[in-house]
């Protein structure tokens, strides 16, 4: 059950709810990228476990999001992007060169966590002066823990190189 942000009078402006809808395919693309990265990794529990963890996570705030859409009674995308779709087939020819090699998973996971961090970025500001700001920030809190977790994990694989 959700609570309700918006009040029926208080509609978002079309390019919030466009910076919105962008937002949610970005969130479908992290998540499927995340869970698809975790399947490429060989032999390595922690990292394959938290890019699960990450994937969930994205898929719990696109729903969220994706409900903030549904209350300005527009209805949300539920695909991601061609880039998406790239990204994974990129990291899973880099992966399949290097036999699941985490640190090459790693690398192209925090690229795809920089993407999403921006997105949250962009939109923030845009989103300031209404009631769903709050939310929108909690979200990318939530997002930059994510991408700190794959930083951290990134450059920990690094030094043992």
């Amino acid at each position: 059950m959700s609570t309700r942000i918006l009040e029926p009078t208080e509609l978002l402006k079309s390019e919030t709810i466009d910076s919105l809808q962008e937002m949610v395919r970005a969130l479908n693309d992290s998540a499927e990228y995340h869970a698809e990265a975790a399947d490429k990794i060989k032999d390595d529990g922690l990292v394959a476990s938290t890019l699960r963890g990450i994937a969930s996570e994205r898929r719990q705030i696109c729903r969220k999001v994706a409900e903030l859409i549904t209350m300005a009674d527009e209805k949300p995308d539920k695909d991601g992007t061609w880039m998406g779709k790239l990204r994974n087939i990129w990291t899973a020819f880099r992966a399949g060169l290097n036999a699941g090699d985490a640190t090459v998973v790693l690398i192209e996971a925090e690229r795809a966590e920089d993407a999403i961090v921006h997105k949250f970025e962009q939109i923030l500001p845009e989103t300031a002066d209404t009631p769903i700001f709050g939310k929108l920030k909690e979200h990318y809190e939530t997002v930059k823990r994510g991408h700190d977790r794959v930083l951290a994990l990134r450059n920990s694989y690094q030094d043992k190189k």
